[in-house]
């Protein structure tokens, strides 16, 4: 390896930490591959290196879920890629740890609750340090921002209505376990400027413009740009549906259901076990990689004023491996001095939404705005 990492991936073994692995490798930007258990790192490595066909700049390191065996490690690098969840459990020490030893910190989370309370807990903390705060920079909850960010555009826009639709979807174990631990806590929405919680048990119908049946969605933890635009002026409504099929919403309000019943009494703790029980369940084996064809997705985002009513439909392929691309290309602009805006920020605020979609589109993934 031609100089020491400045990256560092935690949680690498799993399916979202092979695909920024082999995102990062692609770049030929040297990272160190680190979780708790070393032959499942061996085991993953060997994975990204069979997709690249060639040894992948990466030096495998074992670490638990521990601050104090973060730090050593942390104090390494420049930026950290936590792809470890459900980030409520997981994630707190990789944050403080990356605070105390001056590294920006990524992940990939879906998780609503937990956007916003390291928001309120760390937002100004990493600011205070030059540092960024970054998470779900990935599929979601990345890509409405960008969608978002081209509507905003158009003066007098004040309110966000944005879906999600993807075509089959392919939720890995971990994600899984995030989404039902999600759906069943609060979810909120942005309405008249105030945070407003969904009704979380049932699905809604939907029409998103580039199909010719209306689809079932769920807000599916509510999505984060509620949490991006809570406090920003520009916005007064913004409010996240999700449509992953209808055969799958459907499921997953039956275990909201089941959730409910199963759930009386118990504490914060132990619904938090009995969610990744559910996860167990329901996605026992990772899934294969996702495929740009198969795997497409269309994030609408509607903008409304006064006077005003706008569309902007993003298209994008292969969503995780989307994410990837966006671990990889937010931590090579963080090394070459891009960031755009410090503390708790989207990756439309740190690194600017038209730059990133041209970067995209060059790499096959989305479309540009006309």
């Amino acid at each position: 390896m031609s100089e020491a990492p400045k990256i560092l991936i935690y949680g690498a073994s799993g399916y979202t930490g092979k695909l920024v692995a082999e995102c990062l490798a692609q770049r030929n930007l040297p990272f160190y591959f680190v979780g708790r258990n070393q032959q499942k790192l061996e085991d993953a490595l060997a994975i990204v290196e069979e997709r690249l066909g060639h040894k992948a700049p990466a030096t495998i390191l074992r670490a638990s879920n521990d601050k104090a065996e973060l730090a050593p490690l942390f104090a390494k690098v420049e930026v950290v890629i936590n792809v470890a969840g459900p980030f409520m459990q997981l994630a707190w020490p990789v944050v403080e740890a990356c605070l105390e030893n001056n590294c920006h910190y990524l992940d990939t989370t879906g998780e609503q609750d937990f956007v916003i309370a390291v928001r309120d807990k760390y937002g100004k903390a990493f600011a205070d340090k030059n540092l960024l705060l970054n998470p779900a920079n990935s599929y979601m909850w990345a890509a409405g921002a960008l969608a978002a960010e081209v509507v905003l555009e158009t003066e007098g826009v004040d309110t966000l209505d944005i879906t999600y639709q993807i075509n089959n979807a392919l939720p890995s174990q971990a994600s899984t376990k995030s989404f039902l631990r999600m759906v069943n806590n609060p979810q909120y929405m942005i309405k008249e400027g105030e945070m407003l919680e969904w009704q979380g048990d049932r699905h809604f119908t939907v029409c998103v413009p580039h199909l010719s049946q209306p689809v079932l969605a769920l807000p599916w933890s509510g999505g984060c740009e509620p949490a991006w635009y809570e406090h920003d002026d520009r916005v007064r409504n913004c409010r996240v549906l999700t449509a992953f099929g209808d055969e799958i919403i459907e499921n997953v309000v039956a275990v909201i259901h089941r959730f409910n019943e199963e759930s009386k009494g118990m504490s914060q703790e132990e619904k938090e076990e009995l969610t990744n029980r559910y996860g167990d369940e329901m996605t026992p084996a990772e899934p294969p990689k996702d495929d740009r064809d198969l795997h497409r997705t269309v994030i609408t985002c509607i903008g409304q004023g006064r006077q005003v009513t706008t569309v902007f439909p993003l298209s994008l392929n292969a969503p995780y491996t989307f994410t990837g691309e966006i671990c990889a290309e937010a931590a090579q602009r963080l090394l070459n001095g891009q960031l755009k805006a410090a503390g708790f920020q989207s990756a439309t605020g740190a690194f600017g939404h038209r730059e990133l979609l041209q970067t995209f589109h060059e790499l096959g993934y989305t479309n540009l705005p006309a």
